[in-house]
């Protein structure tokens, strides 16, 4: 990995214990303003412009940059694979039943073939509706002390109260 993408990833991992550090309504406040950003994102875009790549090769280690909608994919998949995580951690219902993610990289293929009209208020549904629904469910002030591997992230914690190691 270089320089810079250890700077990008030590940047996210700052921001992801900052807002994890915020109150379940702080949370939930924060998902309904997401919701609003993706759409305004996402509307304005066309089929094609989602799934238009460039012709050759352009990520860090010369790998294929993914298109809009495969970015769409692995969002849904690995949000709803997190909810998963995060509810069997704190001993709660997960908001949807979904596969939890094993490996870095998992696409939704299925989200993927649907039309970007489909997939603007499923990305709203999963990343804003169910993770708020989860977040909100959530016991306050509990020690939430289990762990799990993150590809890049490392450990993380149900609390980021109690930081990772």
């Amino acid at each position: 990995m270089t320089q810079a993408m250890d700077d990008r990833m030590t940047k996210a991992q700052e921001y992801l214990r900052h807002q994890g550090s915020k109150s379940p309504d702080e949370l939930g406040a924060l998902m309904d303003r997401t919701a609003g950003d993706w759409e305004r994102c996402l509307q304005p875009m066309s089929d094609g412009q989602a799934t238009f790549k460039p012709s050759t090769p352009t990520g860090p280690e010369g790998e294929d940059e993914w298109c809009t909608k495969e970015v769409l994919g692995h969002v849904l998949a690995s949000q709803r694979g997190l909810n998963v995580t995060i509810a069997q951690m704190a001993g709660v219902e997960p908001p949807a039943q979904a596969e939890q993610i094993r490996a870095m990289g998992v696409k939704s293929e299925a989200d993927e073939a649907l039309p970007l009209s489909e997939l603007r208020p499923k990305i709203a549904a999963v990343c804003c509706e169910e993770s708020k629904r989860l977040v909100t469910s959530l016991p306050e002030g509990e020690k939430l002390e289990k762990q799990f591997p993150h590809p890049i992230f490392g450990q993380f914690k149900a609390d980021p109260k109690y930081p990772s190691a």
